[in-house]
Formats: structure tokens, C-alpha cells, sequence
């Protein structure tokens, strides 16, 4: 009935009473009986003798007394207190094993099937608790079959390929493939399913206000409107002769006699080329080119990287730097036009737009900046990658080379004036759009993109 000092830390009990108090709210029997064993277990690593002494002022005095517990019984506390330290530990071990194998879900958030629906959830595993599928980032891809390993080789081990789950940064995700299935998802876009990204570091990356991240239906058609109306069959027309000057410029490197080409890196500048020429309107030096090439590298390059997307201090990083080298250029240019008018640019179609529902809408600058950004990624790499294994499937297929070939020259006997122009190649080139189309179905671009959040519980192919 005195106060007493005691030289055991308050948060101890502190902890018992706390897993006293998961005892008595946690919902299932398995997890009430897991935790009272430990609380059997660590009862016993507080009996023992203690020194104490009165707070009262006087003479101190040293005597042997037992801390009791009174979270468990006297009875079950001696118990446990006769228990070897291994035994006791043995315990414990024990019970957390229990704990963790019935309740496995709770490593897994989101990942428990809705009550609601009788239709299971898609096979597949989630990797390791709070982090997910490691494998994700050991086989994103090879030099025997390119991108995308990862979902190949998952998508083989199931019954159904083409619906399956994994998980991603403790993220629980359905992979979708299939005609049916992705039209019955898109279909209920911005309701059902809304886009989003795993990292913040992702959007400040790529663009957070391009239509890429844009989850509201109606933003996403304000968008659309401004930044296609910079992309029409007009403007491509417009362009074709700075298309056409890059395509020679690339032409001129591989005509050289007695050197082997490289036609990845022949395309890869072909379409870089396109990307500051057409799409930013830029007016790069020579020496400046491969600057521009290696930025436009090292920032795709922060797709793969966590500590782009995952940590802090992305500036300091390659692609963050490469980042800032591509927004103060698009910045200038933006100045540039501000001052000088339109000059037929992609970039200067976004700048110049209005909305046609209400003309005094125009894009702000953070979002020119953003779709820019956009277009070059999804305008280079892509492009690149797809005419990459063309040239290759055309080199492995004399015959629809030499057919190509002829279909091209036809068209150009039948205009003399070498004027080439975008009507011209889809009214006289079938093959070409053939070729283009076979390509593609033969080696799609590597998955990715961004990642669609379900509002609310989906069935597709009979899986939650």
C-alpha cells in the first residue's frame, strides 16, 4: 500500500496490458488463444526479485518482493514463472507462428476476398509480406525475349493466363489480358476502376498533370480535347517534311560503305529526332543532340529505379536531373512562343488551344509541360522499339522486303515531284500498314503504363 519505485520500466506492463487488449477485441477464437499464450509466456519474464524502495523520505532499505502480474491469474503467472527460459521462448515462437499462419491476410492488406460474392479471387501469389513479388524486378526482362519476362513466365504457371494476381510493393494487383475482359473493365472507367500509381514519385517523374494520371472523367475529356486538337491529321500532314528530314538525316548513317549498322540506335535517334523537332519544336545544334538523347535515356531509365519512385530526394538522382534538363527546355520554348506566335509544334498546338465547349479555357503551363513529357515518352520509345523489330523482321523476310520495297517505289514513280505526303501513304502503301500492324501483333510494346485502382469488387472471367 506504499509507493514504490520500481526498476522495471512502466512500458512493460504497459505492452501486457496492451495484448491484453487485443485478447479481448480481436475478432477470431485462433487469435484470442495466440496471444493469451503469450501473455502466458512474457508474464513469466517478470517474475523474479526486484529491488525497491519507499518514496517516503527516511532510511532506505533493500528487500526481495515479486512484481505479480495481474493480467493472468497467480496461478497461471507461477506457472509460468517455473518454466526454463528455453521452453518459455519455445512458446512464444511458437504462438507468434500460429499467429502469423492464421492470420496471414494481415501481412497481405487488401487482399481478402469480398464477403459479398461467392466467386473466388484469381490465382496467383503475393510474394512476401508488405513488399510483394521480388521476382517482379529479377525478370523484368531479357535479351532473348525482351521485356515484360516477369508476366510471361507468372501468366504460364495458371490455368487461366489471362487473369492472375501478384503483388507489387504490398500492393495486391489482377493482371488482365484479353479483348473481353479489358473492354468490360474500360468500360466502367473513372467509376468502377479509376487510375492511379503505387509512388507519388511516379507522377512528379512523368508528369502529374498529363492524361495519364487524370481520374475524373470530365478533366480527363478537357484534355483531351486541348491536347488532340494539337495532334490531328492536319498537324501531321504539317510536319511531314521535318518527319521526312529526320528519316534522311538517320539514311545518311547507314549508307555508310563497310561499317555494320545498328538499327536500334538508328531508330532510337530517329524518333528522339522527332520528339525535339515535331513534338517540342526545338532548335537543337548538332553538339546538342546527344545531350538531348542521353536525358531523354536517363529519364525513361527512372521507370526501373526505386530510388526514383520509391525515395526521397529524386532531384539529386540521373533522371532526376535529366528531368529538370527536359523541363527548362520546354519552359524556353514556352517563353519562345509566348513572344514569337505559333511555329506548327506539337508543343505550340497545346500552347495556342482553346477549349471549343467554353474558348476561354486554355491549358495552364504545368499541364503543357506534363503532356509534353507524355508525348515523348510515349512517342520515342515505343516508336522506336516497334520499327526496331521491324527492321529485323524485314531483314529475316526477303520477300515482304522486296515487296515493300516495290510498293514504295510505285508510289513515287506515280509522283514525280517527290512531294510525300501522310493521304498519300495510307490511299498507296497497304503493305506498309500491313507490315506496321503484323509487327505489333507479333511483338506488342512491353506491358506498363499506369495502374487502374478498383473502386469497388469486379467479376471478370469469374474471379473477384
Amino acid at each position: 500500500r506504499q509507493s514504490y519505485r520500481c526498476r522495471y520500466p512502466t512500458r512493460s506492463t504497459s505492452l501486457l496490458y496492451t495484448l491484453a487488449h487485443y485478447c479481448i477485441s480481436w475478432r477470431t477464437t485462433t487469435m484470442k488463444a495466440t496471444l493469451l499464450a503469450l501473455l502466458f509466456a512474457a508474464s513469466a519474464a517478470f517474475q523474479g526479485p526486484i529491488a525497491v524502495a519507499p518514496t517516503q523520505r527516511g532510511t532506505r532499505r533493500s528487500s526481495k518482493s515479486q512484481l505479480k502480474c495481474a493480467l493472468l491469474p497467480s496461478a497461471v503467472t507461477n506457472v509460468a514463472s517455473r518454466l526454463s527460459p528455453p521452453v518459455r521462448n519455445s512458446l512464444i515462437l511458437g504462438a507468434a507462428a500460429v499467429a502469423v499462419y492464421k492470420n496471414r491476410r494481415v501481412l497481405y492488406p487488401g487482399s481478402a476476398p469480398d464477403p459479398d460474392f461467392s466467386e473466388p479471387l484469381p490465382e496467383g501469389s503475393l510474394g512476401c509480406p508488405l513488399i510483394g513479388n521480388l521476382s517482379y524486378f529479377a525478370k523484368m526482362g531479357d535479351t532473348a525475349t525482351g521485356p515484360g519476362k516477369f508476366f510471361r513466365w507468372r501468366a504460364s504457371k495458371y490455368s487461366n493466363p489471362r487473369i492472375w494476381k501478384y503483388s507489387m510493393m504490398g500492393k495486391p494487383t489482377v493482371v488482365l489480358s484479353g479483348m473481353n475482359a479489358l473492354k468490360q473493365v474500360f468500360n466502367d472507367e473513372f467509376n468502377g476502376v479509376k487510375t492511379g500509381v503505387i509512388s507519388k514519385g511516379f507522377t512528379k517523374l512523368f508528369g502529374g498533370d498529363s492524361l495519364l494520371f487524370v481520374d475524373d472523367a470530365g478533366r480527363h475529356k478537357y484534355l483531351r480535347r486541348l491536347v488532340g486538337s494539337a495532334i490531328t491529321p492536319e498537324a501531321v500532314q504539317a510536319a511531314m517534311p521535318m518527319l521526312i528530314k529526320s528519316a534522311t538525316e538517320q539514311l545518311d548513317r547507314i549508307n555508310v560503305v563497310g561499317e555494320p549498322v545498328e538499327m536500334e540506335k538508328i531508330l532510337t535517334s530517329y524518333t528522339l529526332d522527332v520528339a525535339w523537332r515535331v513534338i517540342l519544336g526545338l532548335d537543337l545544334h548538332q553538339d546538342e543532340c546527344q545531350t538531348f538523347y542521353d536525358a531523354v535515356d536517363d529519364w525513361i531509365g527512372g521507370i526501373v529505379d526505386p530510388r526514383v519512385t520509391m525515395l526521397p530526394g529524386m532531384e539529386k538522382t540521373k533522371a532526376g536531373k535529366a528531368l529538370a534538363y527536359l523541363v527548362s527546355k520546354i519552359e524556353r520554348k514556352l517563353d519562345s512562343l509566348e513572344d514569337n506566335g505559333s511555329d506548327g509544334s506539337t508543343m505550340s498546338g497545346m500552347y495556342f488551344a482553346r477549349d471549343e465547349e467554353d474558348p476561354s479555357k486554355r491549358l495552364t503551363r504545368d499541364e503543357i509541360i506534363s503532356n509534353s513529357l507524355l508525348l515523348i515518352l510515349a512517342g520515342s520509345e515505343t516508336a522506336a522499339s516497334t520499327l526496331t523489330v521491324a527492321s529485323l523482321a524485314l531483314g529475316l523476310h526477303q520477300d515482304v522486303f522486296e515487296k515493300l520495297r516495290d510498293e514504295q517505289s510505285l508510289m513515287l514513280e506515280r509522283h514525280p515531284n517527290g512531294e510525300m505526303t501522310r493521304s498519300m501513304l495510307e490511299r498507296e502503301c497497304p503493305w506498309l500498314d500491313v507490315v506496321i500492324k503484323e509487327t505489333m501483333r507479333i511483338k506488342p510494346l512491353a506491358a506498363g503504363g499506369a495502374i487502374r485502382f478498383a473502386q469497388e469488387t469486379l467479376i471478370v472471367e469469374g474471379k473477384q
